[in-house]
């Protein structure tokens, strides 16, 4: 019950906040301008995020005065909270600079680096994996390996925010997933900003929808991957449960699946006429990495003739399947 308060909170702040924190970006000229990469036609708000992280933190804030005041609100904990507050601010602020003033791709990776370089500090990691039924011991391998999770995740969401509602309707699908395992499981401090996230978006969605009246932006897609991430290893990996990696696997693969394809598109896309040195064809096409393009999956059917509410709908349904799947096949106590 309390969570379901705390969920309906989130719903109701980020109801009241979204078209507010619309108003204001448009008065401010904080707008989405269309380009012949970009599908929408009229600018658009590109600040959401503020509204779902405002949203998200006066939830949690109002539960844990209910809980001291009343003793009916989620006891949150505040140090357990350190590492996610601490590398969240690091990854909204880095989405907010990139929504105001266009970040360049290294400098925006730098800052994904850091915030996950600040919860691995905490001591947030993944130490071990679980495999096909085997556990395996990190190591050293610990550090790419939970830095290479959170940055990738984070940005994965990102890479999906290219149609309306989409990006926080995939974001609502993998936190109730993520919301319901980490219930069940007893991890209270997790599954508390995982709730709050998944009704701030809840709140968020309506105004998000095509036509959207405003976008999530780099500031909300940034911040709802970097909670899914951190929250799935921290929620996981207490005592002695290992990261099981189907469940999360299928949880976020649409994501992850859009990540891996887009990186290896751009990376192995012809080179440009130019210098013909190794060494410097190598430097371009990592360049291209993390260049935008039009050729994502959404871009790809919503190009085939499907209307975007209907690619939106597809994709909705192909990663509520597998998230399905990932609570028949999850393991919990």
């Amino acid at each position: 019950m309390k969570y379901a308060i705390l969920g309906a909170a989130a719903t109701v702040f980020s109801l009241l906040l979204t078209p507010a924190v619309a108003r204001l970006a448009a008065r401010l000229g904080v707008m989405d301008v269309p380009t012949a990469r970009k599908r929408h036609r009229v600018p658009v708000p590109r600040v959401g995020g503020v509204a779902v992280g405002l949203a998200a933190a006066l939830a949690i804030a109002t539960g844990a005065i209910a809980d001291a005041v009343l003793g009916t609100g989620p006891a949150v904990d505040l140090d357990s909270w350190t590492p996610l507050v601490a590398g969240g601010a690091v990854v909204f602020a880095v989405g907010l600079l990139d929504d105001l003033v266009p970040l360049s791709p290294v400098a925006k990776l730098a800052g994904l680096v850091t915030a996950a370089a600040v919860v691995f500090g905490a001591g947030v990691r993944v130490e071990r994996i679980t495999l096909l039924g085997t556990t395996y011991e990190l190591g050293v391998l610990a550090v790419p390996v939970t830095l290479g999770w959170i940055v990738v995740l984070t940005n994965a969401f990102n890479l999906m925010d290219g149609l309306d509602g989409l990006a926080a309707g995939l974001g609502i699908i993998a936190a109730t997933t993520c919301g319901l395992l980490l219930v069940a499981r007893g991890d209270a401090q997790e599954a508390m900003a995982v709730v709050a996230l998944l009704g701030a978006l809840c709140g968020f969605l309506p105004y998000n929808v095509s036509p959207a009246r405003i976008f999530l932006g780099d500031s909300g897609s940034l911040l709802m991957g970097y909670v899914l991430g951190v929250t799935a290893i921290t929620g996981v990996q207490k005592g002695a449960t290992a990261l099981a990696v189907l469940v999360p696997l299928l949880i976020f693969a649409l994501p992850l699946a859009e990540t891996a394809s887009s990186a290896a598109r751009r990376f192995l896309a012809p080179p440009a006429a130019g210098p013909r040195h190794p060494l410097i064809g190598l430097g371009r096409r990592l360049r291209r990495v993390v260049e935008a393009d039009r050729a994502h999956l959404h871009d790809r059917l919503a190009e085939s003739g499907l209307s975007t509410r209907g690619v939106v709908l597809l994709l909705y349904a192909a990663s509520a399947s597998l998230s399905l799947l990932a609570l028949a096949v999850a393991q919990v106590p």
